[in-house]
């Protein structure tokens, strides 16, 4: 840093009223290498690391959330890999085993049984769905007929007239079963 020119911001607007861009330039460099630098003082960063850091029982808080650092667990997870080793010398007799067991003609024989078998549960359905067609029928065909239908809505007239004056009658008879206070 060195010393500021006291005529550097004067020239420097002069240099802009006037359109001299190169003048204007060389006038803010000027001005700029005056400016202090910002640099934060020595020992900055250690006050601030000894002020936000945390007490010396932080690793010993910190090993009690580590899942890892359990001993029980530790234990499982070795005896987990051990299995698994012991699984893989099992594996390629098991694999040989099974493989002895697929063949072409399985595979046929198997597929003919799961069409066979979904063939049996579509003729279900099938079945079904035309029962449930018949009762429909036996159930919207009379329902066609003026008569029934003017029936039935009288039927309905009179049970809706019997719901309101039950609901009247119940609603004027309420009883108390505790004198109030």
């Amino acid at each position: 840093m060195r010393p500021p020119d006291p005529d550097a911001l004067a020239r420097w607007l002069a240099a802009e009223r006037d359109d001299r861009d190169a003048a204007a330039e060389g006038a803010l460099a000027e001005l700029f290498a005056a400016l202090p630098l910002a640099a934060p003082p020595a020992g900055f960063a250690d006050r601030v690391m000894a002020r936000v850091s945390l007490p010396l029982a932080a690793p010993a808080r910190a090993s009690r959330r580590d899942v890892f650092a359990w001993r029980p667990l530790r234990a499982v997870l070795a005896l987990c890999v051990l299995a698994t080793g012991l699984g893989a010398l099992w594996l390629p007799p098991a694999l040989r085993a099974v493989a002895g067991l697929w063949s072409v003609s399985g595979a046929i024989e198997g597929g003919t049984r799961l069409l066979i078998g979904g063939a049996g549960w579509l003729a279900a359905l099938l079945r079904t769905w035309d029962f449930l067609l018949t009762l429909e029928r036996a159930l919207t065909q009379p329902l066609a007929a003026p008569q029934v239908t003017a029936l039935l809505l009288g039927a309905l007239l009179a049970s809706s007239l019997a719901f309101r004056f039950l609901r009247d009658q119940i609603t004027g008879e309420r009883w108390t079963h505790v004198d109030p206070i």
